[in-house]
């Protein structure tokens, strides 16, 4: 019985479903609206996040708060049987602050969640022995400075404290067993980025952040007697370095046109390490993924009224980053559409924004080796979110 267990603990991954892997772009309501193709406009507060050079086009200080709020439709049809993902409505709030220090320079600070959210298949699918269960918490707090070099250049740099938390459960024992993973652990990255604008109408947004390295320090805990999981335990984790290129494009007074590629490293994320002591003479259990690098291809466009009501859509596509060999149906990753809609209305002192988002796959995994051959099927996402932002100036 252990035995059997261990292999099966080797199936655990980070599985919070949503798109490109567990990258949660979503970290502004007008962003989200125009497909998240942000970097080269990047003129709010969310420029924290999205671009930090782009905070130096800000006159006076702003704070931005909001919420990101989506309820998963993920759902399975494995050996026959089909299964839908328990409806939840989950949340990730964002919260940022830009000031000016002078006429070139520029301090900003986020609170947000670029990565997270989970998915709960209960403890009786024919899939349980890969994932019954999988949630990430992520939070990052982000201090950035950006420098208007030239009229037409400026560059910006922060550093993220990131926060992580981890909830894994599989069923090896058959449906209502259950053998679980808890942790938690800090890590830190850093962005560079750059906003060249040599004409009214054009501008160029570049991002580049490193990735997060985190040591979750936990404990496994199972309930099938004798199976000796109960104890402390330490999981490898991260979150991948990113890349982004945008060109914005506004060609009459009141209009934003933009289109971005955005790139993520999940190369990086190979076959990383259990640790535990409650089983016998094991102390590391390999754990593979062996995901694969993705790219997001954005597009986006809105238009803002003399009376300050603005009105903005976008698609965005995500590439799976996950390969059938390695499938969890926790991530249940996939080349997913996404399409977006926002109204909002810019005035004297406050802008509010709200945005729906849809997003669209179908995949059939045929592929799964191992630990995670029980996965093969045919699985659905049809996800509905909606994001609010509410921005001050001062």
């Amino acid at each position: 019985m252990k035995h059997g267990a261990l292999m099966m603990i080797t199936a655990f991954a980070p599985s919070v479903a949503g798109a490109a892997g567990y990258y949660l772009p979503n970290q502004d309501a007008y962003a989200t609206a125009k497909g998240n193709a942000y970097v080269a406009t990047a003129d709010s507060a969310a420029s924290v996040f999205y671009n930090p050079a782009g905070m130096t086009q800000l006159e006076e200080a702003q704070a931005q708060a909001g919420v990101y709020s989506i309820v998963l439709g993920n759902s399975a049809r494995v050996g026959g049987v089909e299964t839908d993902v328990k409806d939840e409505l989950q949340m990730a709030p964002h919260l940022y602050y830009v000031s000016p220090i002078n006429d070139r320079l520029a301090y900003g600070f986020g609170l947000n969640t670029p990565f997270g959210l989970g998915s709960d298949w209960g403890r009786g699918t024919n899939f349980g022995s890969v994932i019954t269960e999988a949630r990430l918490a992520y939070l990052s707090a982000t201090p950035a400075i950006a420098w208007e070099v030239t009229d037409e250049l400026s560059i910006g740099a922060s550093i993220s404290v990131n926060y992580a938390d981890l909830t894994l459960e599989q069923a090896p024992g058959g449906p209502g067993s259950y053998l679980g993973f808890d942790g938690d652990g800090f890590g830190v990255s850093g962005t560079l980025s750059a906003r060249w604008q040599p004409h009214e109408q054009h501008a160029f947004g570049l991002l580049y952040s490193t990735k997060s390295t985190f040591d979750l320090e936990g404990k496994t805990t199972t309930n099938i007697p004798g199976l000796g999981y109960d104890g402390n335990a330490d999981m490898d984790f991260m979150a991948p370095a990113r890349a982004a290129f945008g060109y914005s494009y506004r060609p009459a007074p009141g209009w934003n046109i933009e289109a971005n590629i955005e790139w993520l490293d999940w190369d990086a994320l190979d076959t990383l390490t259990l640790e535990t002591n409650s089983v016998p003479g094991t102390t590391q259990i390999p754990v593979a993924f062996e995901w694969k690098s993705s790219f997001i291809y954005e597009l986006g466009a809105s238009y803002m009224t003399e009376n300050g009501y603005v009105f903005a859509a976008g698609y965005d596509y995500n590439e799976n980053a996950q390969p059938d060999a390695n499938f969890n149906p926790g991530v249940s990753d996939a080349d997913r559409h996404w399409f977006n809609v926002g109204f909002g209305r810019k005035m004297d002192f406050a802008t509010w924004m709200l945005s729906y988002q849809f997003g669209y796959s179908n995949r059939t995994v045929t592929g799964a080796t191992g630990a995670a051959a029980p996965a093969n099927g045919k699985y659905e996402a049809r996800h509905n979110a909606l994001v609010f932002s509410w921005q001050q100036d001062f």
